[in-house]
């Protein structure tokens, strides 16, 4: 491989698709983000076995076509590092590549390319279409309430179900329910559902930029997303999700409406106190035109705040993981926020006032 790049450009795309190479590993191929120079350009590619990302095709000056595989952060800071805008590659049998900029040379050891995983085929012919800004805005509605770490595998992914022409996206890490609703630019109104990994949809959310629509295609085992400027394939997690609307109710004994701004504020007061919400947890007291919030540390003190609220229905006391209210509360945007319950034991629905939107929450006993 013998070619000459633009540093902008090719910096641009290591960007894009580094978010897929591992850092350390067994396998060192894993490391390596793959050069690939052809009549079409030339493109990069990563791939960690679980998610693969590839650029498009840019425009590069190609004296002899070929691959090269090298260890995408030394391969990120040796391009920054380059005097020049003018990048010259080239790479010898023993995958050993000369970068070139200005005076500065510096001799790079690579990988056999030939070992490099190719990304799994997905035929990329029936998309589902989405507006790209609100494909993202989903997201992070939801992505907090996906589980990190669960002795149930489907809940460190984000539920993807598809119906007519809506979309639903789910988060549960055992303690809450996220959910999303939105429509679908274009479909092909099959039924269906999948399990995406948390970490893939996270770096799908940070790969989304001012495009106005990003294309979705799947098979049983893998999702691809094709982007403005690249492709992401990631496998997806097998297992039955759990049954979530059931959880949702619209009967409720107690209802409260209140400003989320001032809620917001006050819980993130509680948390001063809060430090660990098995030990102290907030207090809510629902009464009559306010809502209560107390703490009590052994070793923090204690707080106390009220705030004024629309209440309708019984009076109520509950305790709840303050962070996770907050979590709910810095995800919904509208200026009112609606919590609605049943008992000081069952699980409390919150909403922004239109169904885009929902979460639950489980109590803590006080």
């Amino acid at each position: 491989m013998k070619l000459k790049v633009n540093k902008n450009d090719i910096l641009y795309n290591i960007g894009l698709v580094s978010r897929a190479a591992v850092n350390k590993s067994t396998m060192n191929i894993l490391e390596c983000i793959l050069i690939t120079a052809d009549e079409n350009g030339i493109k990069l590619t990563a791939n960690n076995l679980d998610m693969g990302i590839e650029s498009k095709y840019f425009d590069a000056d190609i004296e002899d076509y070929g691959k090269a595989a090298i260890e995408g952060r030394f391969l990120t800071d040796v391009i920054r590092s380059a005097p020049s805008q003018d990048i010259y590659m080239e790479t010898d049998d023993k995958f050993i590549t000369t970068i070139k900029s200005g005076r500065y040379e510096i001799k790079v050891p690579g990988r056999n390319p030939e070992v490099f995983p190719a990304l799994p085929e997905v035929a990329e012919d029936i998309p589902y279409v989405f507006q790209a800004s609100k494909f993202r805005e989903m997201i992070r509605k939801t992505i907090f309430a996906v589980a990190v770490e669960n002795i149930k595998p489907v809940l460190t992914g984000e539920y993807i179900e598809i119906n007519d022409n809506n979309l639903n996206m789910v988060g549960i890490d055992g303690y809450r329910i996220a959910c999303a609703n939105s429509e679908i630019l274009k479909g092909n109104g099959d039924e269906f559902s999948v399990i995406v990994p948390g970490s893939a949809m996270n770096e799908i959310s940070r790969l989304i930029t001012d495009e106005e629509e990003i294309s979705l295609f799947f098979t049983d085992t893998h999702m691809l997303i094709r982007f403005k400027d690249c492709v992401m394939l990631t496998n997806l997690i097998e297992g039955e999700y759990l049954k979530y609307k059931q959880f949702f109710t619209d009967d409720f004994k107690t209802k409260v409406t209140l400003k989320k701004d001032e809620m917001l504020s006050c819980l993130d007061r509680v948390l001063l106190i809060s430090k660990d919400a098995k030990k102290s947890p907030v207090k809510v007291v629902i009464s009559e035109g306010a809502i209560e919030l107390s703490s009590i540390s052994e070793t923090l003190g204690s707080m106390y705040e009220k705030i004024d609220c629309d209440v309708n229905g019984d009076d109520l006391t509950i305790g709840f993981n303050p962070k996770y209210l907050q979590d709910i509360f810095k995800n919904i945007d509208s200026e009112e926020v609606n919590l609605m319950f049943n008992s000081p034991l069952s699980p409390c629905v919150v909403d922004g006032g239109n169904e885009e939107y929902k979460y639950l929450i489980l109590p803590l006993r006080l």
